[in-house]
């Protein structure tokens, strides 16, 4: 049996819905299809089971921060573990049920099936065939787990299984840094488990910058054992892993496998598409248009690898149902880059990074200042962190930054707004700062923007009137 469909939808993630809503708005022929858990990655496993966990982890931490004032059980026992778990997959299971909720009016448009395609315009269901003038590809990603490790998969957490766990183990070596790693590495490790973390390099959290990844890897040092080096899995003891790094071994109840996420394209079909695929496994596609060359299929979301974020993925989604559904295909410009890590201090590059600048070969200055002696983050107890900004050397207009530090979510995101808005550091220096305030602390930087930019820098950092009088 074959259905027609104008469109098809292989995968209900936030990609899928996105692109879905989009398609819904030209036909009512379409289809959507996932054989998986429905929910999103975000919602499931992602953003916010694990800031439910990190939420929790930083109300107890702070009550350390109380022992100046002599309160009595400041020291407190280690928190009930089951008890954490529940409440973090109660909360999780909200935000499922809030997408399932909103999944609820076009039910009758899903098939939980896996699809397969046997040509660009044809899918494969198992028990039906499905033909689609377009089909859009956002089957999500799923955690990369190395082949030698799976036969310890009784000791072995991956991101999408911690938040299933019933309690959580007294000891956790934590295998790879990446911003889902650093976040629950340091969620685990205020709230009393023995934390051991093993990173490649110094790059933790996305960082690329050389004095913000050393800074970083300090700051995360003091409270967690951190290694360098390729994490190995040796052997079993006792009921226990035998992990290492380099030379040296450790014992642990579990591993976490927090070593990034790869495209779910397996089983797909994809070499029925008839192009070239990447080492990756992902057909070629225009970036701007998520067309795979001249096919009618288009790639979206986690799925093709290139921002696997969730506002990304949303608007890649939106993207590519409208291309799937206009009579020209059209090309998007992406927003600015931003990534976040929530750990303490918060982690993120906004922008072109350090990397992709030198990579470039841009011609660019550096502004950086330091939140150790800023007085707001002084008072809060949090002054610990360093933001780089980076921008053009002829205008001082800025093109990215890098950071680590407190609520640095917040001023990441009043950086990528300055930046989608084409702001030079001047511009920046003739608004406010009130005070004391954590966006002080940017100031400094900017300040050096402009002194290092070949552009002659105005006397004073106030706009002068236009009507003003000279005499």
């Amino acid at each position: 049996m074959t259905k027609t469909y104008d469109a098809a939808i292989i995968g209900a993630g936030t990609a899928g819905l996105t692109a879905r809503a989009e398609v819904a708005r030209h036909t009512d022929n379409y289809v959507v299809i996932d054989g998986g858990t429905l929910g999103t990655t975000c919602a499931r496993v992602g953003c916010m089971p694990s800031k439910s966990l990190i939420s929790i982890a930083k109300a107890y931490h702070s009550r350390q921060g109380l022992e100046f004032l002599n309160l009595e059980n400041t020291k407190a026992p280690l928190p009930d573990y089951a008890k954490i778990m529940r409440h973090v997959r109660h909360l999780r299971d909200r935000f499922v049920a809030g997408v399932e909720r909103g999944m609820q009016p076009w039910r009758d448009h899903l098939i939980q099936k896996h699809a397969r395609f046997i040509d660009p315009n044809t899918l494969d269901l198992g028990d039906e065939t499905v033909h689609a003038d377009k089909i859009i590809i956002a089957t999500g990603s799923k955690p990369v787990i190395p082949e030698s490790w799976r036969k310890y998969a009784k000791y072995l957490m991956d991101t999408d299984q911690l938040f299933e766990l019933e309690t959580l183990p007294h000891s956790v070596a934590v295998f790879g840094l990446g911003p889902v790693g650093v976040e629950l590495a340091q969620a685990l490790s205020r709230i009393g488990i023995d934390v051991t973390c093993v990173t490649r390099s110094k790059a933790i959290g996305g960082l690329t910058d050389p004095d913000i990844q050393n800074y970083a890897f300090q700051s995360l040092s003091q409270n967690m054992n951190v290694r360098v080096g390729s994490a190995e899995i040796v052997g079993e003891n006792g009921g226990r892993l035998i992990v290492g790094c380099g030379d040296e071994t450790w014992n642990a109840d579990r591993v976490l496998a927090a070593l990034g996420r790869h495209p779910a394209l397996d089983g797909l079909g994809l070499e029925n598409l008839g192009v070239k695929l990447d080492s990756r496994g992902i057909p070629l596609f225009d970036e701007n248009t998520f067309q795979i060359e001249n096919l009618p299929v288009f790639i979206t979301g986690d799925a093709n690898g290139l921002r696997p974020l969730l506002h990304e993925a949303a608007d890649e989604g939106r993207i590519a149902g409208y291309n799937a559904m206009a009579k020209e295909v059209n090309c998007f410009q992406k927003r600015i880059y931003l990534g976040i890590t929530f750990s303490e201090p918060n982690i993120a590059v906004i922008g072109k990074s350090y990397k992709s600048l030198i990579q470039d070969k841009t011609d660019f200055v550096i502004g950086e200042s330091d939140y150790e002696h800023q007085g707001r983050a002084i008072i809060m107890g949090q002054n610990e962190g360093r933001v780089r900004l980076y921008a053009r050397k002829t205008d001082n207009l800025l093109l990215g930054a890098e950071l680590i530090a407190p609520h640095g979510e917040h001023l990441a995101h009043l950086l990528a707004w300055a930046i989608g808005f084409g702001v030079r550091a001047v511009d920046i220096l003739s608004m406010p700062f009130y005070h004391p305030v954590l966006e002080e602390g940017l100031r400094s930087a900017f300040r050096q923007v402009a002194d290092k930019s070949t552009m002659p820098k105005p006397q004073f950092e106030m706009l002068r009137c236009q009507d003003s009088v000279t005499g």
